[in-house]
């Protein structure tokens, strides 16, 4: 196999190798560094692609000496690998988060959007914290979609009475929720018109 020819010579120094030299450094190293950064990578064809790329890198910009040209490929070699590792894991992680967030319906969108569900968060937490906190901890755990049997369990009540406390917390939450708001922001005016 022969490396395609550069328009420009190598370099003006004579101890940068030749056009042969490369074809037998290429043959020399290529088992060696396939091997390697098939450790690397798990993948011989995704190993063979990095290979290439340092061969590529050597011919377009040869180190300063040749006199290790074998160590330069290896080192060039394994910090491309290196870099195809940090950009998969990076890729899985946002992949990750993605399908996190799609499983949660929380898709990123319209920041109108994702600023009006923080205020609406900000409100019921604003709301829940002025509460009784047994009222609070009903309301959530009947948020979180526990049962009635569960609830008392969860807070030592006595399971007839968790409906009758349930109600009257729900009521207290929907008289103060239209006139809370979030932290830092103003109370809405219950006797303000909207038009």
């Amino acid at each position: 196999m022969t490396l395609p020819r550069k328009p420009k010579p190598l370099a003006a120094a004579s101890d940068q190798p030749g056009p042969a030299e490369l074809e037998g450094l290429f043959h020399q190293q290529w088992n060696r560094l396939c091997a390697a950064l098939y450790h690397f990578t798990g993948d011989p064809d995704e190993a063979e692609d990095l290979v290439l790329e340092a061969f590529v890198q050597l011919w377009q910009h040869p180190p300063a000496r040749a006199d290790n040209l074998g160590g330069w490929l290896y080192r060039v070699a394994t910090r491309l690998g290196l870099n195809r590792l940090r950009s998969a894991a990076r890729r899985d992680r946002y992949e990750l988060d993605a399908a996190h967030q799609a499983l949660l319906g929380e898709q990123p969108g319209d920041p109108q959007d994702e600023t009006a569900r923080r205020v609406e968060r900000a409100r019921v937490r604003s709301v829940l914290a002025g509460m009784d906190e047994r009222q609070a901890r009903l309301l959530l755990l009947r948020h979180s979609g526990f049962s009635y049997q569960e609830i008392a369990a969860a807070l030592e009540l006595n399971p007839a009475s968790v409906g009758t406390l349930l109600a009257r917390a729900e009521q207290i939450f929907s008289e103060r929720y239209p006139q809370a708001g979030p932290p830092g922001l103003p109370l809405a005016d219950p006797t303000a018109k909207v038009d």
